[in-house]
């Protein structure tokens, strides 16, 4: 992949307020169709002693310059069904993929502005990950997370380049690009703590590349040693795309250190193409785990109740997903 040349990062003024009103079944033009096979839970509630139970999630947004017009970001219904997609996880914490300067606070396309129905959520989203040879960073192609104040303290956080080729991570951009590959990824971190419980753990979010990018393999060791490094045997919870169905390579790499959050799911989450654009509920597909590439992954606790969570809008007489990726929650139990 080209490295792309370095571009003005002003933000553009938030071109059009989202209003987003949820009801039952129908909401605002989008159909609900959650799909739970394990029962995940909701997060709701304050902690009365014992374990802890949190429910995490995570969603690939596919960024608005990799669509097409049938899912242009531009369609107000495109942007209500994807916010649904995000409220309808139910998430105290979400890992997200593919973000670009157009999703942050203020700008065209605001996530925090188009999920403003969910409440307590902070938002992290402004995260570089493209590096340009004159030295500045980019939002194109970046991990992010929202997590819920009322719940969790976030206590630290920042962000790595993952080496495609060497046992090796980076923090700084000049060295990463000298250094990591391309195409570029980062793995964010973060220490949190339970409010309630005072008990903490740790995020990682990350985003590995396809088999035809080359180094997911190299770039999941690297991301198991980064993880052990930073958390310490920790408890921690890894999400992300990692374009790594279950039975690969890397898949086997990174399950050698995390537990995945439902080694026995029966639905996929991509739709295994990046031309065709109508994805119905059967190409996102039920019992085709090789599309299973959006994963939850724990170390020292416990994810339950996987399962991906559907919201479709109408173009052209048929049902839309949002994205080319079905956002997917567990409950996660921290003893």
């Amino acid at each position: 992949m080209s490295r792309r040349k370095h571009t003005s990062w002003a933000r553009k003024v938030l071109a059009q307020v989202l209003v987003i009103g949820i009801c039952g079944g129908i909401v605002c033009g989008c159909k609900k169709d959650v799909v739970d096979p394990g029962g995940g839970g909701s997060g709701e509630g304050e902690w009365q002693g014992g374990p802890v139970t949190l429910t995490v999630a995570t969603c690939n947004l596919l960024k608005p310059a990799g669509r097409r017009a049938e899912m242009s970001m531009d369609q107000q219904v495109v942007r209500k069904a994807l916010a649904q997609s995000i409220a309808e996880t139910k998430a105290d914490i979400i890992g997200f993929n593919e973000l670009d300067e157009t999703f942050i606070s203020g700008a065209k396309y605001s996530l925090p502005t188009a999920c403003s129905a969910i409440k307590d959520f902070a938002w992290k989203i402004e995260w570089p990950n493209d590096i340009h040879e004159s030295g500045p960073v980019s939002y194109s192609y970046a991990n992010g997370f929202a997590y819920n104040k009322a719940k969790l303290t976030l206590e630290e956080s920042g962000y790595v380049w993952l080496s495609k080729e060497e046992n090796a991570w980076y923090v700084k951009p000049e060295s990463a690009y000298l250094k990591a590959g391309s195409p570029e990824r980062t793995c964010l971190w973060a220490r949190m703590t339970h409010k309630e419980s005072k008990k903490e753990f740790w995020l990682f979010v990350t985003h590995l590349p396809t088999k035809d990018q080359g180094g997911a393999e190299n770039m999941a060791r690297v991301l198991n040693n980064f993880a052990a490094h930073k958390a310490s045997g920790a408890v921690a919870i890894l999400t992300g795309d990692m374009n790594s169905a279950p039975g690969s390579v890397a898949y086997r790499i990174l399950t050698s250190y995390w537990t995945d959050g439902n080694a026995s799911a029966t639905w996929g989450t991509m739709s295994g193409s990046s031309t065709k654009y109508y994805y119905t509920v059967e190409e996102f597909s039920a019992n085709r785990t090789d599309r299973r590439i959006d994963h939850i992954m724990t170390r020292g606790c416990k994810a339950t109740g996987y399962h991906p969570v559907v919201v479709t809008y109408p173009y052209g007489g048929n049902a839309w997903c949002p994205s080319d990726h079905l956002p997917v929650a567990a409950t996660i139990t921290i003893e």
